[in-house]
């Protein structure tokens, strides 16, 4: 149960392998130098996104064989993308199978695995009680979780940062190893079995523990299960259909893929650290709500881009409070900024960006080890041409 943020563009960088942590240090932040945060007017402050409007015929054309070229060149399993272009509509596909091996095609009530695309979610909703006053960003995690290592330092906001030092469950090597379904205490216990990797605010380590346990405290503090707040706060109120925390063997999701062979995984334990299931088109009418401010203000949608810590050593992905920016400048030397998040497992990839360039907004996930990424530049580059 491997939870990783795919490596961006990584058949793009052919070069580039592998994903680092960063050294111990000091107990001030002594890791790579953070991003600048963008300007608040890269948001879509005063874009309309029109879900119920379709694109026009040569846009949509376009679009469509782009994926059909993607289906025939890697014989891919499944794919469920959505674009959403302000003041122009929005494009959506859905196919292939949810079981190659049973032959199972996809249909209407099909949903696809995020992986860590869900911590957007999980940080928004950190961000709406922090808003009604019932949590801080200061408050330290022992309030809730005294045992946890170092917990009367580390703070929410450096478990939305991910520079709080905890081990993450999913790199202990038995859990890797093991075809198991473990409750989110269990892989508690996993990550507290090992010492964190360097004290709290020292540097940024991507750590799945982190957001699970903000999971936890979502749960102490509202008197409900995670999902069951997921649905108050967000699917409900936003008229989400498909959008939802992950339940083991449910029976509309797309399975993860090897090729033909379908990988079985139970992902419902890891609630906000990675267990969303979706379509498309619900996860980018999120993020467009998010990013327009109709969740929480926009002005603490801004706050998430404050502190942009470097990813895994790179110079081209930074993580704020739950969300990523993507920095072209490293890519392909422009300007562009992508503003989103990305995940995936070994045989699922999942993206959700925002275009700062042109406000269009893109969800994909791809239950096979396709990067979607890539698939992601390869629409943007369709509809900005």
């Amino acid at each position: 149960m491997k939870i990783i943020i795919t490596c961006f563009f990584i058949y793009i960088l052919t070069n580039m392998t592998g994903c680092a942590t960063s050294p111990q240090g000091a107990t001030t932040y002594k890791g790579a130098p953070k991003h600048v945060q963008p300007h608040l007017d890269v948001l879509p402050l005063h874009s309309t996104y029109n879900i119920s409007q379709k694109l026009d015929n040569s846009t949509e054309s376009k679009l469509n064989q782009k994926i059909d070229e993607l289906f025939t060149k890697n014989d891919i399993a499944g794919i469920t993308a959505t674009a959403l272009i302000p003041e122009k509509g929005m494009w959506e596909t859905t196919r292939g199978f949810i079981s190659k091996q049973d032959n199972i095609v996809v249909d209407d009530t099909t949903v696809f695995y995020w992986a860590s695309v869900g911590k957007l979610i999980n940080s928004t909703i950190i961000h709406q009680l922090i808003q009604e006053g019932k949590l801080s960003f200061d408050d330290k995690l022992s309030k809730w979780f005294p045992n946890i290592q170092n917990a009367k330092k580390i703070t929410i906001e450096q478990l939305l940062t991910h520079t709080n030092g905890i081990y993450s469950f999913n790199a202990d090597p038995n859990l890797h190893a093991s075809n198991e379904s473990f409750s989110p205490e269990e892989l508690l216990e996993i990550a507290k079995s090992h010492n964190n990797l360097f004290e709290s605010g020292k540097y940024w380590s991507y750590t799945n523990t982190g957001y699970l346990l903000l999971s936890l405290i979502i749960e102490k503090i509202e008197f409900n299960t995670f999902a069951q707040v997921v649905k108050d706060r967000i699917t409900e109120p936003l008229n989400l259909k498909t959008l939802r925390t992950a339940t083991k063997d449910d029976p509309n999701l797309a399975l993860a893929h090897k090729k033909d062979l379908v990988i079985r995984k139970d992902y419902s334990s890891l609630l906000g650290a990675g267990g969303f299931v979706s379509n498309s088109k619900d996860m980018a009418t999120f993020l467009s709500t998010l990013l327009t401010g109709k969740i929480i203000p926009i002005k603490e949608v801004y706050d998430m881009m404050k502190d942009l810590y470097p990813m895994f050593g790179g110079n081209h992905q930074y993580y704020g409070k739950g969300i990523m920016l993507y920095d072209f400048n490293a890519i392909d030397q422009t300007n562009n900024v992508w503003i989103g998040h990305s995940g995936g497992t070994e045989n699922y990839k999942a993206i959700l960006v925002y275009d700062t360039k042109s406000k269009v907004i893109i969800a994909i996930s791809i239950n096979e080890n396709i990067p979607a990424e890539t698939v992601a530049y390869k629409l943007m580059e369709i509809i900005n041409n």
